[in-house]
This record gives structure tokens, C-alpha cells and sequence, in this order.
């Protein structure tokens, strides 16, 4: 219990400290703050909370910061086909036959023109990272999205491409277990830590 309170005070400290050397007149900068029951002035300052992880081997430390900048490479790219899926859904609300196989071509020259470089400028792991996360994020394998806006037959010949390179578009995301790390790692960049 002493030891919670004393990093709290701490990381209050700490908040306190960097707020004001971000001002630029040395003037004392206001916090947010609270009156409690007793009427104490209590600050109320955000805490993300962070994981550190640190292991016990050399070797182990490096594979970890490793997967940390593959995920952060490849994860805005996760959300960037999220976000461009929603998009692409609401226009298609209503498009039916010829119009809607059209409709998604045309989309899908648009982002290859956009992504395009930057997609192929990804290592392999990265590439195997971003499968995964595109599963977390849309809540589909690059599988089942390829059968839905490409068909079948596209499905089945692209798995067959990746199979040749040994990868897997079927491969899902599992962050209890196998991806708990990725998990661990994209939630640190969704709080800002990293």
C-alpha cells in the first residue's frame, strides 16, 4: 500500500513537474483538481496505466522491442483498412450486381494507389503482423474479406500465393494466447505511451 501511494505521489509529482516546464512563462500552471468530503483540494490528474515489460535474457528483450516497432508499423495501416472498409460499406449501401463489382474495383485502385508503396515497403513480419491486426480490427481474416469483396475463386488463389510463402490469410487474431503481446503492444499505442 505505501509503496502504490508513494509512486501515485510520484507520478502526480512528475505531471506536476512537466506541466509546468511546458509553460513557457514559468508561471504555475492550474490542474484540474477536486474538493473531497473533508475538504481537501485533491488534483485529479489522468494516469494511463503501463505495463513494463522486462525479461530476463538479453535475447528475449531484443525479440520484444523488435515486435514493439513492427507493431508500430504496421498498425496504422490495420486502422487505415478499418477505416477505409467503413467507408467503402456505406457507399455500397444499396448497390447491388455489375454496379457494386465496379464500385469496389474502382476502390480498390484508389487504395493501391495510396497504400501501395508503403504496403510493399513492410518487412515480412510486419506483413504477418498485419494480418493479424486487420483481424482485430475488422473482425475478419484477409481471407473472408477477399472472398466477400473479390469472391471464392480470389480467395482461394491468393491463400494459395501466401501458402506458397508460407503464410496463412486464414490466420486469426488470438490475444490471450498466441498475439498477446500484439495485444499487449497496440494497446500501449492506443493510450499514447508508445
Amino acid at each position: 500500500m505505501f509503496l502504490k501511494r508513494t509512486i501515485l505521489c510520484a507520478i502526480i509529482l512528475a505531471a506536476t513537474l512537466s506541466a509546468r516546464a511546458q509553460n513557457r512563462n514559468d508561471e504555475p500552471v492550474a490542474l484540474p483538481f477536486f474538493i473531497d468530503d473533508n475538504g481537501d483540494t485533491i488534483p485529479n490528474v489522468n494516469i494511463k496505466t503501463v505495463t513494463v515489460r522486462r525479461f530476463s535474457k538479453r535475447r528475449q528483450q531484443i525479440k520484444y522491442d523488435k515486435l514493439v516497432r513492427n507493431v508500430k508499423k504496421a498498425y496504422p495501416f490495420a486502422v487505415a483498412a478499418r477505416d477505409e472498409l467503413a467507408n467503402m460499406n456505406a457507399q455500397l449501401v444499396g448497390v447491388e450486381g455489375r454496379d457494386r463489382e465496379r464500385y469496389i474495383k474502382e476502390y480498390e485502385k484508389q487504395m493501391f494507389k495510396k497504400y501501395e508503396k508503403d504496403l510493399r515497403a513492410l518487412t515480412i513480419s510486419q506483413g504477418r503482423i498485419l494480418l493479424k491486426l486487420v483481424d482485430r480490427e475488422i473482425d475478419n481474416t484477409a481471407y473472408e474479406l477477399v472472398k466477400e469483396y473479390r469472391g471464392s475463386f480470389s480467395a482461394f488463389f491468393w491463400q494459395g500465393v501466401a501458402r506458397l510463402f508460407g503464410e496463412n490469410l486464414k490466420s486469426e487474431y488470438d490475444p490471450d494466447e498466441e498475439d498477446m503481446y500484439i495485444e499487449e503492444i497496440v494497446q500501449l499505442i492506443e493510450a499514447g505511451v508508445i
